[in-house]
């Protein structure tokens, strides 16, 4: 029997209609080059790159890595923020046949030196502001060649929307580095991708490491094409769609749902270097974007936002979201400020991004929606993972399907762990109602324990964020000898509530909204959530600030 969710798709989806691509993403770049080459890949604060010209710069740069020994399968790691550069190396990269190492320009050095040996990286290209970050621990990394650029190199005289301040710096010299620019001006270009079976790793994706050492996850070719082909199939689109590019790409959702849609359905992206509400609600109504995807805290940083409405969005077709559960009141007020609805998603670095999608037509407030065609979701028993629960019930979701990695980099006791019966094991909680729309009730290592209850935060923070007063909040366990765990609730409140309203108001406020056991018994005032560079909220440190604050009557 077929899955009910499949009666739900777009009224377009023909699943038996859907041909994966048989080429990589390199070699569909250059057949977009050639089909609209005048068409404008990146616009960059003003600086128009077209697809003509983002192909010559990435086979420049593939040519370059082939004279300086890069051969298939070795690794070029990219340490940058958003920029034409990013995207011409990665894709330079994979067009030589190397393995793309994304990394996250927030790091630091101890992070980068893990992910440099793990990866076994030989070749590196950053920033000459970042770079400083890399040199003093250079010398015991892999790393063979630095290639070094200014964000500046790829902005115009005049901007049209305002760069991030930094990115204006003169550029800084370092010596023992190579320049960029020079490469992808001189280099004589590789004329023909470097030949790679679609089962071939393309990207090793770290994990964002808010737990533990992070680990990558081998994405291959066929994962990256495969799951581009699977959104398009599902949410069809226009040829002349303008998205607009604000997450991070070295981010999952940023790099499939933005950089690579744009190489693969030939758009045009408006690309924004490092998130700026304002700057964001410009580029929307400078450009006319047609689509972009976001987080819940853009989602929540712009209906917060008092001049939102000063704004022209109506441009917008589509608007996605990802990377955490969206409360429904966050996205009704989102519909009702822009005037569109919000289209939330859910996928994982390991599924290279979305897995599940609402249908356009018909989102569902509250759930992830559904399944992409040619994947195949089970919801199983946290601790029996081959016994699927019924529908409304909550369990482990486990997903099969062409865009889920092969496994971990150098991790094989981690990929057996990982996987059950070929279905992958997320590690989220979920539930799927009758018209098979998926929910996302929390991680399952979140997952709270209240005098023998379960308590998922997710569900706790949706109901705080009905008050009026609520802008962000987070919620963690702290250990309780009594009850085992107690939620705690850390708050940000909005700017006109601030000296209006108390922490044990709205901790009343809870107890009388929820069950006794759900309800924070403490609630505290912060300025700002900590947050990964992608936007997700680092419970690890709210966790460790909540456990060293534990309040002596909460004990």
């Amino acid at each position: 029997m077929e899955p009910i969710w499949k009666k739900h798709w777009p009224a377009s989806v023909d699943e038996r209609s859907i041909r994966l691509p048989e080429e990589t993403l390199p070699a569909v770049l250059e057949q977009q080059a050639r089909r609209v080459p005048d068409r404008a890949a990146i616009v960059f604060y003003g600086r128009e790159v077209t697809f003509a010209e983002l192909h010559d710069s990435v086979s420049r740069f593939a040519g370059w890595l082939q004279s300086r020994g890069i051969r298939a399968g070795d690794r070029v790691a990219i340490f940058l923020e958003n920029c034409p550069q990013f995207a011409i190396a990665y894709y330079g990269a994979l067009r030589a046949g190397a393995i793309v190492v994304c990394l996250n320009p927030m790091h630091k050095a101890v992070e980068l030196q893990h992910e440099f040996q793990d990866s076994g990286a030989r070749v590196l290209v950053t920033s000459d502001q970042l770079y400083g970050i890399v040199e003093p621990i250079r010398a015991g990394t892999p790393l063979e060649v630095v290639v070094v650029t200014a964000y500046r190199d790829f902005l115009p005289v005049e901007p049209t929307l305002p760069p991030p301040a930094s990115f204006l710096e003169p550029a800084i010299h370092h010596p023992g580095t190579e320049a960029f620019l020079a490469v992808v001006r001189t280099a004589p270009p590789l004329k023909a991708p470097v030949q790679r079976s679609l089962s071939d790793t393309a990207l090793l994706q770290y994990t964002s490491g808010t737990t533990g050492t992070a680990k990558a996850a081998e994405i291959t070719h066929r994962n990256l094409v495969a799951n581009c082909e699977l959104q398009y199939a599902y949410v069809g689109g226009a040829d002349d769609e303008v998205a607009l590019g604000v997450l991070p790409w070295f981010h999952i959702t940023g790099m499939e749902c933005q950089m690579n849609a744009m190489a693969y359905r030939g758009a045009t992206l408006v690309t924004i270097g490092r998130f700026d509400l304002v700057t964001v609600l410009r580029a929307i109504e400078r450009y006319r974007c047609t689509l972009t995807t976001l987080i819940a805290t853009v989602n929540v940083a712009i209906v917060n936002f008092p001049r939102t409405r000063e704004f022209d969005l109506s441009s917008l077709r589509r608007c996605f979201s990802g990377g955490a559960p969206v409360p429904p009141e966050v996205a009704t007020r989102w519909e009702k400020i822009t005037g569109h609805k919000l289209i939330e998603g859910y996928g994982l670095s390991e599924t290279t991004a979305p897995t599940h999608v609402n249908p356009p037509d018909r989102p569902k407030y509250g759930t992830v929606g559904l399944p992409l065609p040619l994947t195949d979701v089970r919801i199983v028993k946290l601790d029996d993972p081959g016994t699927e629960v019924r529908p409304g019930e909550r369990g482990e979701i486990a997903v099969k399907g062409p865009q889920v990695m092969k496994g971990y980099w150098k991790r094989p006791q981690a990929t057996a762990e990982a996987f059950h019966d070929g279905y992958f094991l997320t590690g989220d909680i979920g539930v799927v109602d009758e018209e098979g729309y998926f929910s996302i009730v929390e991680r399952k290592k979140d997952m709270l324990k209240v005098s023998g209850y379960s308590v998922f935060p997710a569900e706790v923070e949706a109901i705080l964020y009905r008050h009026p007063a609520v802008a962000e909040v987070g919620v963690v366990g702290v250990p309780d000898p009594y009850r085992g765990e107690d939620p705690v609730a850390f708050v940000v409140l909005r700017p006109e509530a601030k000296g209006k309203v108390g922490e044990e108001e709205i901790a009343q406020w809870c107890r009388d909204e929820m069950a006794v056991y759900k309800a924070p018994r403490q609630v505290r005032f912060i300025d700002a959530l900590p947050k990964t560079a992608s936007g997700k909220i680092l419970k690890r440190l709210l966790r460790d600030q909540a456990r060293a604050q534990v309040a002596p009557q909460a004990r």
